[in-house]
């Protein structure tokens, strides 16, 4: 499944998707259409890479079980998380994590795919369950 978000450049975005994904939901990768001026990836206040120049370059998430530091494409990570615990099928957890931007007011446009098998859509309700 593919995500399109937007959002000003210089905002925090929240890329924790549990509510509508399922708690187990991971991030395969993201790739800006539109970059803010620079980003960096975080949980708590803890940051996962270093700020990173805005490009449209694909930012690959995977990364293996028991390593502390994993580069994909020249972007280096961080792994903040127990993975045994936290990761089923090594991309990077989306709960508690968000996107810091840096830019002056410019709306960027980022896309991320969510890692195959790791979501389950929540259950609609039934249409009787539905009032106005």
């Amino acid at each position: 499944m593919i995500l399109s978000l937007n959002a000003p450049s210089g905002s925090t975005i929240s890329l924790d998707f549990e509510k509508p994904f399922g708690a187990r939901v991971e991030l395969e990768g993201f790739q800006f259409i539109t970059p803010p001026i620079g980003f960096r990836l975080v949980r708590g206040d803890k940051p996962l890479q270093e700020w990173q120049k805005g490009n449209s370059a694909i930012y690959d998430l995977q990364h293996c079980p028991g390593v502390k530091n994993w580069a994909r494409h020249a972007h280096w990570f961080t792994n903040d998380f127990d993975h045994r615990h936290d990761a089923m099928t090594c991309g990077i957890l989306s709960r508690g994590l968000a996107m810091q931007t840096r830019g002056l007011g410019l709306t960027f446009v980022l896309i991320i795919w969510l890692r195959q098998g790791t979501w389950t859509m929540q259950e609609l309700p039934v249409a009787s369950q539905i009032r106005d």
